[in-house]
């Protein structure tokens, strides 16, 4: 462990000497890097492009970048069947040295990319395409070697679009049985590419990453054959469109302002797209097909681009006042232009929150109906428990002078407190709760 500290902190350091010193090493990954001059040239090719990185994109935005270098420091060396904890190979063999190679210089690539905008400015970093899951968390043998292939990880990425699209497809009644094909799908991966064992087999990873990309490519293209319509258009659409179609729904506000835009479109962006589709009048699918991909990109380019700090200053302040309610203070807020009830302001809670017996209310009043509902989402309450209720999309909700169209809300129990959650507060550019004054300050950017 003391070593991969090291060779992580190596890689943060200013200056052009080498990345490390070959002399006495005994670091199973710095053995295979030594072994070869190729190597030891990408690895001080690789410090200078994090050098470079760190100084393009600043002190507050180096913590992103360190944390990422020590998750692909962790997973590429095994994932070329060099693991930290046991010696490699002697002779090295080639085929672990070419991995170390390709890891290394898409490594590079990356690192000299990152913090580029399209400008060629410093910009934040988005989410690279693939894979589908956190590397970070990658335990597995397979995980690991998508995590230290670019090509692999995006092959995942496009694997697992096709997997939610038919997800989608299919609904409940065939979901379960979807899902139980997923798994056994991994462990024959598993045990047919020698990445079952304990540790892995790993005498030709190269013939691991082969088998592993032929299976995900078979398998995708299965899935793919099941899919017709909106589902396939939007199942073999490019990556990076995925991802642009994720920050246009966060953009506009229908998904979370926190969400992770990472090419899944799992349970919450499916909710986004369906709240979308709802409040535009379109069939509510839950799928992107090529129409309303088209027309949510023209939607999110027509929209006022997100406040920057120099707009800031011309930004529209409004204060509402707070009622004291029996010692807490709440909010007034007026529900689809019917009716009125106070709400506590809680940005730990990712939706608005109505109780059973007001969501049934709205239901009878015919204020909300069928096609509002957007199906189910894990919600997490302040304490940190979870309950399972249903996500439907509210036309209106206004608080003082302000109203705020088309947003997401969960069913609470019926002895619930209505709760001003993250779904309208982030619709804001910033908000805060004078305590002196009493009031709830919102904050938007002028038209």
């Amino acid at each position: 462990m003391r070593m991969i500290a090291l060779l992580i902190a190596l890689a943060a350091t200013s200056g052009t000497a080498k990345a490390f010193d070959c002399a006495g090493v005994t670091y199973p990954p710095s053995v295979v890097l030594c072994s070869d001059p190729e190597l030891g040239r990408l690895a001080d090719e690789r410090q200078e492009a994090i050098n470079a990185a760190r100084a393009r994109i600043g002190e507050q935005a180096w913590p992103a970048l360190w944390e990422d270098q020590k998750r692909w420091v962790r997973s590429y060396s095994t994932a070329c069947g060099v693991p930290p904890d046991r010696p490699p190979p002697d002779p090295i063999p080639a085929s672990v040295i070419a991995c170390f190679k390709r890891a290394g210089e898409a490594r590079v690539a990356y690192l000299r990319a990152y913090g580029i905008g399209d400008e060629g400015a410093a910009a934040p970093r988005t989410a690279a395409l693939g894979p589908s899951f956190d590397c970070g968390k990658a335990n597995s043998a397979l995980a690991q070697l998508i995590c230290g292939d670019p090509e692999l990880s995006r092959l995942d990425l496009a694997f697992n679009q096709a997997y939610w699209a038919l997800y989608q497809q299919l609904g409940s009644s065939g979901q379960a049985q979807l899902k139980q094909q997923d798994q056994e799908f991994i462990a024959e991966v598993e045990d047919r590419c020698g990445l079952s064992t304990s540790p892995p087999a790993t005498a030709a990873p190269s013939q691991a990453r082969d088998c592993v990309l032929n299976a995900y490519q078979n398998m995708r293209n299965a899935w793919l054959s099941q899919l017709a319509g909106p589902a396939l258009e939007e199942a073999s659409r490019a990556l990076d469109a995925h991802l642009r179609l994720q920050r246009d729904l966060q953009q506009l506000g229908y998904l979370d302002a926190a969400a992770a835009i990472d090419g899944v479109y799992g349970r919450d962006t499916r909710a986004a797209i369906m709240a979308w589709q709802s409040a535009r009048g379109r069939p509510v699918s839950g799928f992107l097909g090529d129409a309303d991909a088209a027309a949510l990109e023209a939607e999110a380019r027509a929209a006022p681009a997100p406040m920057s700090a120099a707009s800031a200053q011309t930004a529209e302040v409004t204060d509402v006042a707070l009622k004291n309610a029996a010692g807490t203070y709440v909010v007034p807020v007026r529900i689809n232009g019917v009716f009125s009830l106070d709400f506590i302001v809680d940005s730990g809670a990712s939706d608005v929150l109505l109780p059973a017996d007001v969501v049934l209310t709205l239901v009878r009043t015919k204020t909300i109906t069928a096609d509002d509902f957007i199906g189910d989402s894990d919600y997490a309450l302040a304490d940190g428990s979870t309950l399972k209720s249903a996500r439907f999309v509210l036309r209106q909700l206004q608080v003082g002078a302000l109203t705020i169209d088309h947003v997401t809300a969960s069913i609470g129990s019926v002895n619930s407190q209505p709760l001003l959650g993250d779904s309208f507060l982030s619709r804001f550019a910033s908000w805060s709760i004078d305590n002196s004054r009493h009031v709830l300050r919102l904050t938007s950017a002028t038209p």
